[in-house]
Formats: C-alpha cells, sequence, structure tokens
C-alpha cells in the first residue's frame, strides 16, 4: 500500500484536528461549569488544576488557528505556486510552521508536567518519587525545543524525515510516550496501595477501584495515539501528521477527562451516603477522600504529642464541635469501644 500524498495527509489532518478540538472544547465547558458550580471550596490544589486546565485549552486553540491559516494560505494563495499546497505547508522553515509546533511541544510538556504533579500530590509530595519523571521532562523540552529551533536553518525541501531531525523527533516522541507510561503507573500504584491499606476497614463497596479504573482509561486514550504516532514516525510515513496535529488537543481530553470522571464519581458516591453534615470532601491529586469520625474522648491522651493520623495516606485534621474528622480513603465510624480503640491504635505521627 502506498504513501498518502502530502496535499491529503494535509487536509485529513486539519479535519481530524477540528473534530478532536470539539470534543475538547465540550470537555473544558464541562470542566468549567463543574468547578465553579459544584466545589464548595477552592484549594491551591483546585486552582492548579483549573489553570492547568485553561491553559491546555488556550494552547490547543491557538495551535488549530495555526493550521487553519496554513491551510488557507497553502490551498487558496499557493495552489498555482511550484510544488502547489504540499510544497508550501510541508516547508519547515516558515515561523508559522515553527510557533505551531513550538506549540504542540509546549502542550505535549505542560501535559507531562500536570501528571507529574499529580503523582507529585498523591505520594505526599515526595520528590523522590518523581526525581525520574521530572528528568525525563527536562531532557524532552530540551529535545522538543530543540526540533522548533532547527527548522529555521533546515534546507525548504527538507521534511521532519531528514537526518537533522531525525534523532530529536525520535527522541521527543519515546520521552513522551515513557513519561505517559511512568506517570499513570506511579498514580496506579499509589491508589493500588491505598485500597489495599484500607479495605480491612472499609465498610462495603471500595470506592478507590473506579478511581483506578477511570484513571488508567482515559490516560490510555493519549498513550495508544502517541504510540501509534511513534511508530509511524519510525516508519517514514505521511499518516503521523494525521495524529500529530491532534495531539495537542488529545492531551487536553485527557487531563480534563480524568479531571471531570473522578469529580461526577465522588458526586456520585457522596449522594449515596448518609449525611453526616455539611463537611466538604477534599480530593488529592484529583482522587476523591472521604472522613472517619473519632470521638474527640479517644484522642485527647495522643493530642498533645502526635499528630492525629490513621492507616490512610495524607490525612488532614479537622475540628468540629466534639468532633474530629479525617479526610482519608474510607468512610469509617468508631461505634464501638473496640473499633475507637483499633482506630486509636493507628496514630502514629509526630505533631507538626
Amino acid at each position: 500500500m502506498g504513501q498518502l500524498s502530502l496535499e491529503k495527509t494535509f487536509l485529513l489532518a486539519a479535519y481530524v484536528e477540528a473534530l478532536v478540538y470539539g470534543v475538547f472544547f465540550l470537555l473544558f465547558c464541562v470542566t468549567i461549569y463543574v468547578h465553579f458550580t459544584t466545589l464548595r471550596q477552592r484549594d491551591s490544589h483546585n486552582t492548579m488544576m483549573i489553570t492547568i486546565s485553561g491553559t491546555m485549552f488556550f494552547i490547543a486553540t491557538w495551535h488549530m488557528i495555526m493550521n487553519c491559516i496554513r491551510l488557507l494560505a497553502g490551498y487558496v494563495d499557493h495552489r498555482l505556486s511550484p510544488g502547489g499546497p504540499a510544497a508550501y505547508i510541508g516547508n519547515l522553515r516558515p515561523w508559522d510552521h515553527i510557533m505551531k509546533d513550538t506549540l504542540y511541544a509546549t502542550q505535549e510538556n505542560l501535559g507531562s508536567a500536570a501528571a507529574i504533579y499529580r503523582c507529585w500530590v498523591l505520594w505526599n509530595k515526595d520528590w523522590r518519587i518523581v526525581a525520574l519523571p521530572i528528568a525525563l521532562l527536562l531532557a524532552n523540552c530540551v529535545a522538543g525545543y530543540t526540533v522548533c529551533a532547527t527548522y529555521s536553518s533546515v534546507d525548504p525541501t527538507e521534511t521532519v524525515f531528514s537526518s537533522r531531525l531525525d534523532r530529536w523527533i525520535r527522541t521527543f516522541y519515546s520521552i513522551a510516550v515513557v513519561l505517559n507510561i511512568i506517570t499513570t503507573t506511579l498514580m496506579a500504584c499509589r491508589i493500588w496501595m491505598a485500597h489495599k491499606r484500607s479495605i480491612a476497614y472499609s465498610q462495603g463497596k471500595s470506592h478507590l477501584l473506579p478511581v483506578l479504573r477511570i484513571l488508567i482509561e482515559s490516560a490510555a486514550l493519549q498513550l495508544i495515539v502517541e504510540t501509534i504516532l511513534l511508530a509511524l514516525y519510525c516508519s517514514n510515513i505521511n499518516a503521523q501528521y494525521i495524529l500529530l496535529e491532534s495531539i495537542a488537543s488529545i492531551v487536553g481530553i485527557t487531563f480534563n477527562a480524568i479531571t471531570i470522571r473522578i469529580r461526577l464519581r465522588t458526586m456520585a458516591d457522596s449522594s449515596n451516603q448518609p449525611s453526616s453534615g455539611s463537611h466538604h470532601v477534599q480530593t488529592i491529586g484529583s482522587m476523591p477522600l472521604r472522613r472517619i469520625q473519632l470521638p474527640l474522648k479517644v484522642l485527647k491522651a495522643h493530642e498533645s504529642s502526635t499528630q492525629v493520623s490513621s492507616f490512610h495516606f495524607d490525612p488532614h485534621l479537622r475540628t468540629s464541635g466534639q468532633k474530629i474528622w479525617f479526610t482519608g480513603v474510607e468512610e469509617v465510624y468508631a461505634s464501638s469501644e473496640r473499633d475507637k480503640g483499633k482506630l486509636a491504635s493507628c496514630i502514629r505521627h509526630q505533631w507538626n
């Protein structure tokens, strides 16, 4: 089977990007609606999430506008020029092409940075966990922006498959795939570990396994597209342009899909649980956390020297009347003296 011509490839790439951008636009609108209508408390984490989402939308919109401008210039203004539309759109040196690919590289790296941030929060802000992903992200920034800088000095007849660009582009695509795998695995492992630690204390069905499924399903889209893109580029197939132009929107779709689906899951779980007042259920790294309720008298002997903690990760102490509230991964009620003693024995961390 022969190659798609560049004329057909560029048209298909613009058409597919428009479709994918439409999906991203819808998800972004839902994200804005959910953020400003359902969140009772807006902490620094929620502010970070909505800022990243807005930045991704801006970059994807700018990227699509640049592609539309280039498409019109190629098929209208330069249709009778030597080489036709393909020669104009395929030329790597013009400023608009450099700008377009710089936006793509920025969006790709922003998506990786957002995934690393989620890992960092889920792992109790432990820098050791994200040291390797951060190093890979820095290497990917170097590779991506080196490609964009090299465009300005290539011959107008050269393509993205030329030897000057090949090793940098392969490096960029490969690191993007590896980063996606590493960050998704780290988040999945953390959620699974929390599930295993809390299952002995949970009442009924676990709320963490659905979160794990949502994370994997949502991240799979970007991973599959980037893997196919790498394979097509390594095979010197023009169809790689079709996926390449859609990545800017796909990164945003992945990020917003995880946020929206987990938030809707949290709202559904909260509506199915007995009311415990108007206490807000926080999220950590977009993962829902639940409260643990203990009578204050159970913890009086410990409060002067220890921090209230329990079997789950990253607890947050709250006081409300005669109760102490934990933010945890499952909701547990200490209804008997035995349960009170069991939960109180979980206190381990020093008071900060």
